[in-house]
């Protein structure tokens, strides 16, 4: 089998059992807040420690993959982490009378766990299949990521109903630590060295961050920072309103099994999207396709707010995800193109981990504190389309695919 296609599969099963448990906080949500002293003010910031500890960790973890050249064992690290996670939430049903410090605990290892996936899938394929092709191959990959979204929420919510809270758990962290095992397996064959020549008499040793030079590195710089800091408002709102999203389906429609539905149905959108908009970076560049995916994410938001009809909240948040959650083959795909393969990792992590994980995290505090005034969480979602348009009012600043490589080297 080529590199490319072992890649592309096993980053792929990579991205679903990683982004699946993205969702995992935000559906127990709904479990925790009727625990006694666990209250929703508590769980969003909880949701905050995650993202923050998932964001601040991942440059770090970047450099580590750039300097160690060992990407398949950093992947199984994170998700057995997540596995382990798994494990803990389900103890908090247990030991309620425990629960706040045991969903901390638990909290810590699954913001750890996210930390590796992204940056280092990204890279992957960025190695194996190049500047040109990455992009659509980063948009079939994470087409499995959305599959992971959709699918592992209401897995999660009917092993909770067949096998109870903590054994429904039980089931997520098995089949998790399973995947971890298979991805470790089939990443084996993955060297950076094989795609990178390393100076190694130079240096005495073979990495990827000697060979960089700081110099070189900092032409990028204006770009990533512009990109970065459009991403990281953009986040306020993306973060910020899916860690409480099926809180707030709970609360319309009174139903854990419906809230689990629906937002299977939705991400099941964003498996098809993932792809396509990774062929539009490809044709059309990304800020292009970044405008085109935060602006409809926003009317489709927005128009989610204005009904309580189920089928219709059901049509259009499936519209809202097909566009939302697209970052990882247009964001990452975007800096491909961009940026020399020997800087993917790090430069990735800025814009992912800071960006979009850290910038993700302000925006879960801000509903969080929102609703620690009593301000309600249906208005808190109406306030978070705010930064969307602040996002949108800065996509200008991006450089466009006609002069993108002018503007990287200035």
């Amino acid at each position: 089998m080529k590199d490319t296609r072992k890649s592309l599969i096993f980053t792929s099963l990579g991205h679903f059992a990683n982004d699946g448990n993205f969702l995992l906080f935000p559906t127990l949500i709904a479990y925790y807040k009727v625990i006694p002293h666990v209250g929703i003010a508590f769980l969003g910031v909880m949701a905050i420690i995650y993202n923050l500890l998932s964001g601040l960790l991942g440059p770090s973890i970047g450099k580590l993959a750039d300097r160690i050249d060992r990407d398949g064992f950093l992947i199984f690290v994170g998700i057995f982490m997540e596995a382990i996670s798994a494990i803990l939430f389900g103890v908090a049903f247990i030991y309620e009378l425990y629960a706040s410090y045991i969903i901390l605990i638990a909290s810590i290892v699954l913001g750890a766990g996210q930390a590796f996936y992204h940056p280092i899938g990204a890279s992957i394929l960025a190695f194996t299949y190049g500047k040109k092709d990455s992009s659509s191959a980063m948009g079939i990959n994470g087409s499995f990521g959305s599959l992971g979204r959709a699918l592992i929420p209401s897995m999660l919510v009917y092993s909770m109903l067949f096998f109870g809270h903590f054994g429904g758990l039980i089931v997520l962290s098995i089949y998790t630590f399973i995947a971890a095992f298979i991805i470790f397996t089939g990443l084996n064959f993955f060297k950076r060295s094989k795609y990178i020549k390393v100076d190694r008499e130079k240096h005495g040793r073979n990495t990827v961050e000697d060979k960089a030079s700081r110099e070189e590195y900092s032409k990028y710089s204006k770009f990533l920072y512009i990109l970065t800091a459009i991403v990281f408002i953009r986040a306020f709102f993306l973060m910020g309103t899916v860690t409480f999203t099926p809180d707030y389906f709970d609360n319309v429609f009174n139903s854990k099994i419906i809230m689990g539905d629906i937002v299977t149905i939705s991400f099941l959108g964003a498996v098809l999207g993932q792809p396509y908009f990774g062929t539009v970076v490809k044709k059309h560049g990304g800020k292009f396709t970044i405008a085109v995916t935060t602006i409809a994410s926003t009317i489709f938001f927005g128009l989610m707010l204005i009904t309580d009809n189920l089928y219709l909240i059901t049509v259009i948040y499936l519209l809202y995800a097909i566009f939302a959650f697209t970052s990882f083959p247009v964001l990452l795909g975007y800096v491909a193109q961009t940026i020399p393969q020997k800087f993917s990792t790090r430069s990735n992590a800025l814009v992912w981990s800071f960006g979009n994980i850290v910038g993700g995290s302000v925006g879960i505090a801000i509903v969080t504190l929102l609703l620690y005034v009593h301000i309600s969480l249906y208005t808190s979602l109406i306030i978070m389309l705010i930064f969307s348009i602040i996002s949108i009012a800065m996509l200008p600043l991006l450089p466009s695919k006609s002069n993108l490589e002018e503007t990287t080297v200035a």
